[in-house]
């Protein structure tokens, strides 16, 4: 014996024995014939599903270096991807530290907001966590013992689509009329999008809400200060990375 969804022309849903004799009203009525081992299957996968969260946004703590200077844990260094290769301030925390002498140096044109001591006189510093890169830097200067801020920030994340962004590192930014300013730059061809941060709102910050268990951030393009832009989106962060020592 099956069990059959009889479903009116109005849409409602009934269930119903039937045997191998015809089905009455037919010209009214649409049966369906599910075996009722199929229909309790279903049902407990339609209720997993709609009450399945998504899982916590995933830090990472990173130390590309190690207590020698050179690269470590996957970590290689590359050839610098900009013609800056000296810093001439080492001596305040990168923003994004979670351990003790792990450096922001400056100018920003070096791309050395997360550096590790290396060989004397030089530092390794981060350029992305996908690719595992590291770029040297040259400083003239002694390094003094710098610790953790209160609330530091992740050098990179990636958001729940795939994209990727980096924290900024000074330099001159695109803006938008809204007032929101760009803290991290995602890849996405063309589109200059950016993690988005409204100053009007509080503090300093990179404007990412770790509220929950699951971090989230607004996302939008940025252009000219005077040009209309969409409304930033808000976007889920799966995956952050710290630099740790």
């Amino acid at each position: 014996m099956a069990k059959a969804l009889i479903i009116s022309a109005s849409g409602a849903v009934a269930s119903a024995k039937i045997g191998c004799g015809p089905v009455s009203q037919m010209s009214a009525l649409r049966v369906v014939v599910v075996p009722t081992a199929m229909m309790a299957m279903a049902v407990v996968s339609a209720a997993g599903s709609a009450s399945a969260d998504p899982p916590p946004t995933q830090v990472t703590t990173t130390v590309a270096v190690g207590p020698n200077g050179q690269p470590i844990n996957g970590y290689q260094e590359a050839p610098a991807q900009g013609n800056v290769t000296a810093v001439n301030d080492c001596t305040t925390p990168s923003p994004s530290a979670v351990a003790n002498n792990v450096y922001y140096c400056s100018p920003s044109a070096a791309g050395a907001g997360t550096c590790w001591p290396s060989t004397p006189g030089s530092l390794l510093c981060v350029d992305n966590p996908w690719d595992k890169r590291l770029h040297r830097v040259t400083y003239g200067g002694q390094l003094p013992p710098v610790q953790p801020t209160a609330t530091p920030d992740p050098f990179a994340l990636v958001l729940d689509d795939g994209t990727r962004c980096l924290l900024r590192n000074g330099g001159a930014w695109s803006g938008r009329d809204d007032g929101y300013v760009g803290t991290y730059g995602c890849s996405d061809s063309g589109a200059n999008l950016a993690v988005l941060w409204l100053p009007s709102q509080g503090a300093a910050g990179t404007g990412i809400d770790r509220s929950a268990r699951v971090w989230t951030v607004k996302v939008g393009q940025l252009g000219a200060p005077t040009t209309p832009l969409p409304p930033p989106q808000t976007r889920a962060v799966t995956t952050v990375w710290f630099a740790g020592g």
